[in-house]
């Protein structure tokens, strides 16, 4: 199993279609800035080629930058048919891993569409869906936030601040901010996480307007705003200069309200306080929707049971825990689909966000360990012996890695409707910094 120890995503859009059989695989574990107002008539240059073009992809690009020549010298460099043109020249350096030309064609295409259709049109969506694609492929994510900003605007600006249309973007973009915040360096991207509790706010209101307090679809902007609250939480406890947290709120009156003594305090109980709200208001949408089958209530219960053990209340993680055992115990589970659940240990948070159009970034020659170690039967890792690290003769990232997983809650699993010790729990976690 691999474990990210700074953000862990996983799918719950099982909760609304699953069986118990199914979770297997996973319960383990601004306006838009402006474009240059003035543009060059000249073609796209060619980067530099790292790989050699086949005579299809040469005659290609020719072809393209003939008709862009055509259509500027007989419309001009704002001719309408050129954004078009440039948006496939773009498509095919994209297609040839050749991303920084892409860009520079995709951006010229999207600044023609603004001249001809405005700011607002919905013809730049495709547009900077391309950019988006080749600023993640690059990793350029300065540009990639502003681009997942851009389509935002747009979106919003179209639809309407409250429309349904907008549920899709704002979880892509939740999901980006959530992401940004496991890889960027800890003095910017705290923001994000604020920036993505904001966003899946923004979607539970638009859900609530629009179809009332127990539509099923809540349930996953629910579970963003825990999960971004356990981050918060996480991060506020961890953090060395308390400084850069407060720069993370934009709000000056909440800023201010950081500065008090009990501030760290303060704001770890207020993202535990609003991230049980999320978790119980899921279990209310099970209860109000029948139609949900009684294996996700007993995983929204089980979630509920992980968030208390998050922040140390034993006692009722251990109480919700066994509501949910009971629950499909008394349902007629047999014991295979309840060990789904409750079969072995959890590392926590087990909160997982859906994973269609997640951004997929690889890092090559990650840093990890695999450990053993044995987990009690209250969630804690004990008895931790590194098996295998990389780097293999950094004492001091061994070190490190012992004392996260020692920090590091998990569910504990269960035999016969009782938490119990397990012993040799074998785990490869992967660091992000």
């Amino acid at each position: 199993m691999i474990v990210t120890l700074r953000t862990l995503f996983i799918s719950v859009s099982a909760l609304l279609v699953c069986n118990m059989a199914g979770l297997a695989a996973t319960d383990v574990s601004s306006p838009a800035e402006s474009l240059q107002t003035e543009i060059e008539a000249s073609q796209v240059e060619v980067e530099v080629i790292k790989k050699e073009m086949t005579a299809e992809q040469k005659r290609s690009i020719q072809n393209y930058n003939e008709l862009i020549d055509q259509l500027q010298s007989t419309g001009g460099v704002y001719q309408v048919q050129l954004s078009e043109v440039l948006l496939s020249l773009g498509a095919t350096y994209q297609s040839m891993e050749l991303h920084k030309n892409a860009i520079d064609a995709f951006e010229r295409s999207m600044h023609i569409s603004r001249v001809n259709d405005g700011l607002y049109s919905l013809d730049q969506i495709s547009i900077l869906e391309k950019m988006i694609e080749s600023n993640t492929k690059l990793k350029d994510w300065k540009n990639l936030n502003k681009n997942f900003h851009n389509l935002f605007w747009i979106s919003k600006r179209h639809y309407g601040e409250n429309n349904t249309e907008l549920l899709d973007v704002i979880d892509r973009i939740g999901r980006w901010h959530l992401k940004a915040y496991e890889i960027l360096p800890a003095s910017e991207s705290f923001s994000h996480l604020v920036d993505a509790e904001n966003l899946y706010n923004k979607a539970v209101k638009i859900i609530e307007t629009t179809n009332g307090q127990y539509d099923i679809r809540l349930i996953n902007a629910l579970y963003g705003i825990a999960l971004t609250n356990y981050q918060i939480a996480s991060r506020v406890s961890g953090a060395e200069d308390f400084d850069d947290i407060r720069m993370g709120f934009r709000n000056s009156d909440r800023r201010r309200a950081l500065q008090q003594q009990r501030a760290r305090e303060d704001l770890i109980m207020q993202s535990f306080a609003k991230g049980k709200k999320a978790m119980n208001r899921i279990i209310e949408i099970h209860t109000a929707n029948p139609i949900l089958p009684v294996d996700t209530q007993a995983i929204a219960l089980t979630h509920l049971g992980d968030w208390y053990l998050l922040f140390n209340k034993r006692n009722s993680a251990a109480t919700t825990y066994q509501q949910a055992y009971d629950l499909l115990d008394s349902e007629g589970f047999d014991q295979q689909k309840i060990d789904v659940l409750f079969g072995q240990p959890r590392t926590l948070p087990a909160i997982r966000l859906p994973i269609q159009n997640q951004i997929d970034i690889v890092e090559e020659n990650p840093s990890y360990v695999v450990a053993s170690f044995d987990v009690s039967a209250s969630g804690s890792a004990r008895n931790i012996q590194i098996l295998e690290s990389n780097p293999s003769d950094n004492i001091s990232f061994q070190r490190r890695a012992k004392r996260s997983i020692a920090s590091t809650k998990f569910r504990p699993r269960y035999e016969n409707g009782k938490p119990v010790i397990t012993t040799g729990v074998s785990l490869r976690y992967v660091f992000t910094e």
